[in-house]
């Protein structure tokens, strides 16, 4: 049994081992695609700021050309002193606009035909930007050798740009980004940020010669980029949507890693800490499993088809009266669990037979009541498409009403109500309405189908006349009695509603209600018969006249939430005291004659 220990435990700690490495490489996975989503949602805030900003001046850029006075006379008047005044007011109109744009570090306006060049910016940096585009505009006679389509990506000196000339008629209109001077939101200061063409070439070729970045900006994929002298990096990359460019996060991969190593060593020494427990327990087998092993034999022995002799003396074993309470407990509570169960099997299996009979009753009767109204469609053209439509969805009820599920959401059993509705105003046009309000709290209610598509299709069947008004109401909401809760609902039409003899029929408790076999009020009593053996006592149905409307359907069941691996309703119902009076009321159906 040592030896058996010891190699058990080594067992364990090779499975262990294994495990610890996948988990290892799993975190390492997780922790990489974690660094990488944040850090790309940094980019794509930055990417969106920036470009909201470049869309921002160049729509002011447009507005100044286009209806801006002071800037207009600037770039083509011709009277000096007309000119320096909208020159003054053109430089203050950008300074003004400079104050609230965060990004945009500079704007300027150009005469074509009077040479007047009017710049201001935010910092001192950007002077050699001004200078520079100055004389690339005065140097250029028409605008092929301008980039008046984008922004792009400009290096002067030390200091990096993001430039957009737009070309009007009479002169040119800019901005420009400083690059160097943004302050972009990460945490680690080791990671470059770098500036790259459409081809993923990055514009720093000093630094970065050799190297292509990835240009794919949807996909969630790492990527990574490796330096020529080895150096690995994590890329993440945003494209400016207004340029031609990218920016792009590297990030090294050792950073990237260095959880990753601290998480291994401590998993390591909690590996290292589980050997040594498992080395001192093998060590003290003898006292924790040899004895209780020798009393277990000697107990064992003395067992011989459930007939016991004396124990031995055991008075000197710590674990004796464990042991023995232990082993009776055990053979008395598996009688009763094994009685329990076969009692319970047999109530199910007796159960489950007598509601699959009664659902194999409603099943044909739904068919009947179906194949009439199609049979009352006109033969006319448009009474053959109704028919095929008709049938279409009669097929779908078919499916719907002879599923083996036992139970269906709420939810669904409105639905087929709502169709059996609208096919029903197809073939009685503007003579039906309806409404459905059932409260969302108990839409998800467990209930069994056709427990509300019986009463719409009688209140349609006694009650529906070519040129007459029918009226569909149907209600639900949740409620709470004795500290259980209760759906409770109302289906309500505006027919003849119900004799007072088919009243006091309808009303009474199950037990009474004599069985037609003549093929009347089947479908009324195995509904019944089904609210009686899936909810019980719990359930109750009245039916009434209202005033004003017709026939009132109320039911009541227990609120029971519906889940696809839920067991049938009744396997949840609790016996208990009964909620009223007496059993479970027949179904609602609406008009005067109850034959469903």
């Amino acid at each position: 049994m040592k030896k058996r220990a010891f190699w058990y435990w080594m067992r364990i700690l090779v499975m262990f081992s294994v495990l610890l490495l996948f988990l290892i490489l799993y975190i390492s996975k997780q922790l990489q695609q974690e660094t990488y989503n944040g850090l790309h949602q940094t980019m794509d805030l930055y990417a969106k700021q920036l470009s909201g900003n470049m869309k921002t001046a160049e729509d002011c850029l447009w507005e100044f050309a286009n209806n801006n006075t002071d800037v207009v006379d600037t770039i083509t008047s011709r009277n000096s002193s007309n000119a320096v005044i909208s020159q003054i007011k053109a430089a203050r109109l950008l300074d003004n606009t400079l104050s609230y744009m965060t990004d945009i570090d500079g704007m300027f306006v150009y005469g074509k035909i009077n040479d007047y060049f009017v710049c201001r910016y935010k910092n001192g940096g950007s002077n050699d930007c001004s200078t520079y585009i100055k004389n690339t505009l005065r140097q250029s006679n028409d605008a092929a050798g301008l980039n008046t389509k984008t922004w792009y990506y400009m290096r002067l000196d030390c200091h990096t740009y993001l430039v957009r000339i737009i070309n009007d008629l009479h002169g040119y209109l800019g901005a420009w980004i400083r690059l160097d001077e943004l302050s972009i939101p990460f945490d680690n200061t080791n990671t470059v940020l770098l500036f790259a063409d459409e081809n993923g070439i990055p514009y720093d070729k000093k630094s970065w010669s050799n190297i292509q970045l990835s240009t794919d900006f949807s996909s969630k994929k790492l990527h990574q980029i490796r330096r020529e002298d080895g150096k690995r990096y994590l890329q993440v990359a945003e494209e400016l949507p207004l340029s031609t460019c990218s920016i792009n996060a590297l990030i090294p991969f050792e950073e990237v890693n260095t959880p990753i190593f601290n998480m291994l060593k401590l998993l390591s020494a909690g590996a290292l800490l589980i050997f040594i427990v498992s080395l001192l327990w093998t060590f003290s087998y003898e006292h924790l499993i040899s004895k209780p092993l020798s009393l277990i034999r000697k107990m064992a022995s003395q067992v011989k088809e459930e007939q016991q002799v004396p124990h031995p003396d055991l008075s000197n074993e710590r674990c004796e009266e464990v042991l023995e309470l232990g082993e009776t407990l055990n053979k008395l509570m598996n009688r009763i669990e094994k009685l329990k169960i076969n009692v319970y099997e047999d109530k199910l299996n007796l159960k489950a037979l007598e509601i699959q009979y009664l659902k194999s009753q409603v099943a044909p009767h739904f068919l009947i009541n179906c194949l009439s109204a199609i049979g009352s469609m006109p033969f006319t053209e448009e009474g053959r498409r109704l028919t095929n439509e008709f049938i279409r969805a009669l097929s779908d009820h078919i499916r719907y009403t002879l599923q083996d599920k036992t139970a269906v959401p709420l939810s669904e059993e409105l639905k087929y109500v709502e169709n059996y509705l609208k096919l029903t105003a197809l073939r009685f046009p503007e003579c039906l309405k309806w409404e459905i309000d059932v409260a969302e709290e108990c839409r998800n209610a467990s209930v069994f189908p056709i427990i509300l598509l019986m009463f719409t299709e009688n209140t349609i069947k006694h009650n529906m006349i070519m040129g007459e008004e029918l009226r569909v109401r149907i209600t639900g909401s949740l409620v709470e009695r004795n500290d259980e809760k209760y759906v409770v609902l109302i289906h309500l039409d505006s027919g003849s509603g119900y004799f007072e003899a088919d009243l006091e029929y309808l009303n009474r408790p199950v037990s009474q209600q004599v069985h037609d076999f003549d093929g009347k009020k089947i479908g009324t009593y195995n509904l019944l018969k089904r609210l009686y053996l899936v909810y019980g006592e719990k359930a109750h149905v009245h039916f009434s006249n209202e005033p004003g409307w017709g026939a009132k359907s109320e039911i009541t069941i227990p609120y029971i939430p519906y889940r696809e691996d839920d067991d049938p309703p009744e396997s949840k119902i609790e016996k208990s005291e009964p909620l009223f009076s007496h059993a479970p009321d027949t179904p609602p159906v609406s008009g005067k004659k109850n034959e469903s």
